[in-house]
């Protein structure tokens, strides 16, 4: 019997052989290098988006991440993987169960999966139907912390296999997809490493650019770090989430936790003693150029810093993710107003407005409720507009009272009431104006420079948003300055397939 399996081994070794020697080398190269963009670039980055979201976000939020996920890696929704969670019975789910068990199970904090390349081998196999694939052996971590707090870790052997067809006419290897993720429990003997992808240099990934300009940034940190929180980085700083931010954030969160293994937080949980990773990124003439810095979040003190410009943008065209957010110029143009009609004389007053999701890269998706507070350092009268994306004004309050006694400390705005995201989806501006004198009343019939009039349950203001400031800040003996304040907050539709 040995005798017979050590023959059986032999005839599968050198029909895998045959496979392999069917392609030359350079189509074996081709295939391998597309085979690992296809793990690295299609699955391993979607993956990292969805498992990193935070608990807050609903999971059909999730939906288009996930549907990017199937049809950009995976042959149909159907095909299984290996989910570590499910052991010891019932371990081969769909993705979509994978990604639920995923938060689940970590109680919505971020996992870590991480890919070992150093050890990689490959075997050529077919189908009984004669349709190649490629198996590729990897050994796949991941780590995190579950529901109740505490540390975990898998290590398994993966088996990707990788299906892909030839193109005669085009003389090329096309329509790679994964068929199938399994955990096993060694590499088979007709597995074998590639000296010839040894020798070339691993293209150019967001993930790998992300992964090094992290290490380029956190080996210049003081040794006594204790919080990081990580900002939302988006197009030349313009606040404006996309596609391309999700991906960034997302694999930035998994890059520092792997480079300090200390938990990166929202901004929501921001505090005078956390750390905060910001930056932002723009086009360099055919490269993304990425810029981070780490701050002190007390002093505002840059900590430490870095640049990269590693990356082509032909590699954004192949992911199709558009660098520039589609409504860019016309979010460009309202910031440009702000900045224009904002108060810059100093004032003893001071002005602060929060949301649950704090202050900066504040992203809320359809459904969700919004909660505002607002701070200062006196007792005040407080009026607050709210821009749809749409352009629409609303008045949200035309005198809140923040009383006697309330300085210094966090004041619910409108606690009776409830701030639900909802259509128009885009880009959205709340607009705080305080003073310690009382405001004008707001005209309420139509004239040249604006009105309030009551919409379905709404006051909405109709005119200029330069006009509304002008008739914001009236008071009744114009004594004392006016203090400002204003939020970006990006509001988002969940869509499912």
């Amino acid at each position: 019997m040995k005798k017979f399996l050590g023959m059986l081994g032999w005839f599968l070794g050198g029909l895998s052989s045959l496979w392999a020697q069917s392609y030359t080398p350079a189509q074996q190269t081709e295939i391998i290098q597309n085979a690992r963009r296809l793990i690295t670039d299609q699955y391993l980055t979607n993956l990292e988006i969805l498992t990193h979201y935070e608990a807050n976000q609903p999971f059909d939020a999730l939906r288009p991440q996930l549907k990017g996920l199937i049809t950009g890696a995976l042959r149909d929704k159907e095909v299984l993987i290996f989910n570590e969670f499910r052991e010891p019975k019932g371990t081969q789910t769909s993705v979509e169960e994978y990604v639920k068990d995923c938060r689940i199970f970590s109680g919505g904090k971020p996992i870590i999966h991480a890919l070992d390349w150093s050890k990689v081998q490959y075997d050529f196999q077919r189908t009984t139907a004669g349709e190649p694939y490629l198996n590729v052996y990897l050994i796949k971590t991941l780590q995190g912390q579950n529901a109740q707090n505490k540390a975990f870790t898998y290590e398994n052997l993966t088996e990707f296999r990788v299906q892909f067809s030839f193109h005669a006419t085009l003389n090329s290897f096309l329509n790679f997809k994964i068929v199938g993720i399994s955990k096993v429990g060694q590499r088979p003997i007709t597995a074998f490493t590639s000296q010839t992808l040894a020798t070339l240099e691993k293209p150019k990934d967001l993930l790998s650019v992300l992964d090094t300009l992290t290490a380029q940034v956190e080996k210049d940190l003081p040794p006594n770090v204790k919080r990081l929180v990580l900002e939302r980085f988006t197009y030349k700083n313009c606040g404006i989430n996309d596609a391309l931010s999700d991906q960034v954030f997302a694999m930035l969160s998994s890059c520092w936790q792997r480079h300090t293994q200390i938990p990166v937080r929202s901004v929501a949980e921001s505090d005078e003693k956390s750390w905060i990773i910001r930056g932002s990124y723009e086009e360099d003439l055919n490269q993304l150029r990425l810029r981070m810095e780490v701050v002190d979040g007390a002093s505002r003190k840059v900590l430490a810093q870095g640049r990269s410009s590693e990356l082509p943008l032909s590699w954004l065209v192949e992911q199709k993710l558009p660098l520039k957010p589609e409504n860019y110029e016309r979010v460009r143009n309202v910031q440009d107003t702000l900045r224009q009609i904002t108060t810059t004389t100093k004032s003893a007053l001071k002005i602060e407005i929060r949301t649950d999701r704090g202050r900066s890269g504040v992203e809320y998706w359809a459904g969700q409720q919004m909660i505002l507070e607002a701070t200062a350092n006196r007792p005040c009268h407080l009026r607050l507009l709210y821009r749809l994306a749409d352009g629409t004004q609303t008045l949200l309050e035309s005198d809140f009272v923040i009383k006697p006694g309330q300085e210094n400390t966090p004041v619910r705005i409108s606690p009776e009431s409830a701030f639900i995201c909802s259509p128009p989806y885009g880009t959205e501006y709340l607009l705080a104006y305080a003073s310690e004198e009382a405001f004008c009343p707001l005209p309420t019939a139509p004239s040249q420079q604006g009105y309030v009039r009551n919409e379905g349950g709404y006051r909405i203001f109709v005119g200029s948003l330069a006009a509304f400031q002008t008739l914001m800040k009236c008071r009744k003996n114009n004594d004392g300055k006016i203090a400002e304040d204003h939020i970006q907050i990006t509001t988002r539709e969940a869509k499912g397939f």
